[in-house]
């Protein structure tokens, strides 16, 4: 099946917000990754055989290299700014609102990316299995286990006490 403008709609359509919130675990540029994946599925020859599982890999591993990259910039940035001052950073309000983003960050990387496959993303167990590189019923059991962790983590927030 040849890559036309109606499956990268399709894709875009039905899969670019979850691919953000995926991409967002390794980099803040995310939805350049998820365009940049996009037009990379543009030009192929041939759709792959499963195309929302292609873009998830390639959404991730063009993550992680930005990730790589931001890495290596920040270390050249303080590197140029030994010496200078730093402006004080205002304090974190303890009692902010914990959000998802934050509970999800609270998670293993691999426990987090699970998740947001399986909720965001809609993969079925098979296609997580083949993003994250295991087995299908390991990847249920991981899902499982963060969901958990998840819950452990909101109750304490969702529940005021008396």
């Amino acid at each position: 099946m040849p890559v036309d403008a109606a499956l990268i709609a399709e894709m875009f359509q039905r899969h670019a917000p979850a691919l953000a919130l995926y991409a967002r675990q390794w980099t803040a540029s995310a939805d350049d990754c998820v365009q940049e994946a996009l037009v990379e599925l543009a030009r192929q020859q041939a759709a792959p055989d499963n195309p929302p599982a292609w873009l998830y890999r390639v959404v991730r591993n063009r993550a992680m290299n930005a990730a790589r990259a931001s890495r290596r910039r920040t270390a050249h940035e303080q590197a140029a700014a030994a010496g200078r001052t730093q402006s004080d950073r205002s304090p974190t309000d303890s009692a902010a609102v914990v959000d998802l983003e934050d509970l999800l960050s609270q998670l293993e990387p691999s426990a987090r990316e699970i998740v947001v496959l399986r909720v965001w993303g809609g993969l079925a167990w098979q296609e997580i299995a083949e993003v994250v590189g295991g087995s299908k019923s390991g990847a249920q059991r991981h899902y499982v286990q963060a969901l958990e962790q998840l819950r452990n983590h909101w109750e304490p927030h969702s529940c005021p006490t008396n």
